[in-house]
């Protein structure tokens, strides 16, 4: 059987998910975000509800659609690498889904759609950014800056608490991380 190596950075992750995850239960970042909240500007523009639809699912299906066929090209196939980003779409969003239920948690706007924690939003872009930033490298900084201003848009539209979109930016890159050594996968 193979053994699997994990890293610092998937160390750090696996951390940084685990204490927002127990934060979260306990009630305890309740006051954090409640701060965050109400001294954030509400700015629901045309303009920052058109940058947080780049967090969306359309773009995240089109993001996939242009890596596979990126992948096929170059290679005849996919890497383990994309296919570990694949898996951890469908993973990732069924854990959203199944946490939002789990928590219940409202959103600072209670309007605005279903439960709070954590953030699909903000673990779409961060998924992106993490197969991204680990397929072509040199754009690494872009794909953050991408994740990170979706997550912002996220709070200046007071759609999200600051732990929904911590939590998300943590899980989505452990996710892929896990699945992708897991699948044995590097990008060479």
């Amino acid at each position: 059987m193979k053994r699997v190596k994990f890293d610092a950075k998937f160390t750090a992750l696996t951390v940084g998910v685990l204490v927002i995850l127990v934060l979260q239960a306990a009630g305890l970042l309740y006051g954090i975000n409640e701060w965050v909240n109400s001294n954030l500007p509400l700015v629901d523009t045309p303009v920052m509800n058109f940058l947080t639809m780049l967090g969306g699912d359309v773009f995240l299906v089109l993001f996939a659609i242009f890596a596979f066929l990126v992948e096929r090209r170059e290679r005849g196939g996919i890497s383990a690498g994309t296919a570990a980003f694949l898996l951890a779409v469908a993973f990732g969003l069924a854990a959203v889904g199944a946490l939002k239920l789990i928590f219940a948690e409202p959103r600072p706007r209670p309007d605005y759609g279903t439960y709070a924690f954590p953030s699909g939003h903000a673990f779409r872009a961060a998924v992106i950014a993490a197969y991204g930033s680990d397929r072509w490298r040199k754009y690494a900084p872009a794909f953050w800056v991408y994740a990170v201003g979706i997550a912002l848009t996220r709070l200046f539209l007071h759609v999200h608490w600051l732990g929904d979109v911590l939590f998300s930016l943590l899980f989505a890159p452990w996710l892929y991380l896990l699945l992708k050594s897991l699948l044995g996968g590097k990008f060479e």
